[in-house]
């Protein structure tokens, strides 16, 4: 079973930092690495791929009222702060740019959305 670390610590240009998973939006690749968004707008090159934070993050697997997922090759987003889709199927948050959704993750995404949104209170 995989465990969710709080807070999560990722490798910065500036070193080590915690993030609390919580406040973490999307993760999208760039080159090698990855650029964390969180709720509060900021942009952060965290030094790790994709695939690296999809195991960190426990993509797939809901972890209490977090579940985060990879929606697109390019990108990992945290979909308990999705409010919906749009005509494009791109993953929509309230104030925030739209995520991107490939075909082959939007069954799987929305058997996960349809249980998030039935367990909440």
């Amino acid at each position: 079973m995989m465990v969710l670390r709080a807070p999560l610590v990722l490798r910065t240009a500036h070193g080590p930092q915690l993030f609390d998973a919580r406040t973490l939006l999307r993760f999208d690749a760039e080159d090698k690495y990855a650029r964390a968004t969180t709720t509060d707008g900021r942009r952060i090159v965290v030094l790790h791929p994709l695939s690296d934070l999809e195991e960190r993050l426990c993509c797939g697997e809901r972890i209490g009222d977090l579940l985060f997922a990879r929606t697109h090759r390019s990108c990992i987003v945290a979909l308990h702060h999705v409010s919906g889709m749009d005509k494009l199927r791109n993953l929509v948050f309230d104030e925030h740019p739209a995520a991107p959704l490939s075909k082959r993750a939007w069954q799987e995404l929305a058997d996960l959305l349809g249980s998030l949104r039935h367990r909440r209170p």
